[in-house]
């Protein structure tokens, strides 16, 4: 736990830095309005969602609960004809308590990253190093973590990894500037 000793500051800035980028990235800069699309009469989808009364939850569209119903011809016809989806419904979201989560995960990410950059970069390291390792596990952290649900749900992918290589290299830069001298 040295680590945090040393770190504290730094894993404390880059939590807070981390926050207002991603504040930036979702509500002030434009790249991310793109992220979805407008449904054609999305006023007639909404009106069947609520008449449906259908739960917040994550929907998929055919639906198969088991591999046994997943492999029969009725399945595998509707899958076949399509069309196939996604519905994500949402209950209205708690603003503070998604902005506490944010900021409980840009800790937890920015102390494991400072974990692992001072394992690998004892105190007295060269800013250029600490920069390399610390902003290169923020990238993979930060600009990786929905590639996978991405790849296989067909989310716009682009824009949250460079949100991902903007935080890493922000992460970097901060540990750099602050690591420890020997």
């Amino acid at each position: 736990m040295e680590f945090l000793v040393d770190l504290w500051l730094p894993i404390i800035v880059c939590t807070v830095v981390l926050f207002f980028a991603s504040f930036a990235a979702w509500v002030i800069l434009p790249h991310h309005f793109a992220d979805k699309k407008r449904l054609p009469d999305q006023d007639a989808i909404m009106k069947i969602v609520e008449e449906l009364k259908i739960p917040p939850g994550n929907y998929m569209f055919p639906y198969a609960g088991t591999k046994q119903e997943q492999n029969s011809k009725e399945f595998q016809e509707k899958y076949k004809a399509g069309p196939m989806g996604l519905l994500d419904v949402y209950e209205l979201p708690s603003m503070p308590v998604n902005m506490v989560k944010t900021v409980i995960f840009f800790l937890i990410t920015s102390a494991i990253i400072g974990y692992i950059t001072y394992v690998a970069c004892p105190p007295g390291t060269e800013f250029m190093k600490v920069f390399r390792v610390a902003g290169t596990i923020g990238i993979l952290t930060h600009g990786s973590s929905g590639v996978l649900n991405g790849i296989w749900f067909k989310k716009r992918l682009i824009t949250d990894i460079i949100d991902g290589i903007v935080f890493g290299l922000l992460l970097g830069l901060i540990f750099a500037l602050m690591w420890p001298a020997a």
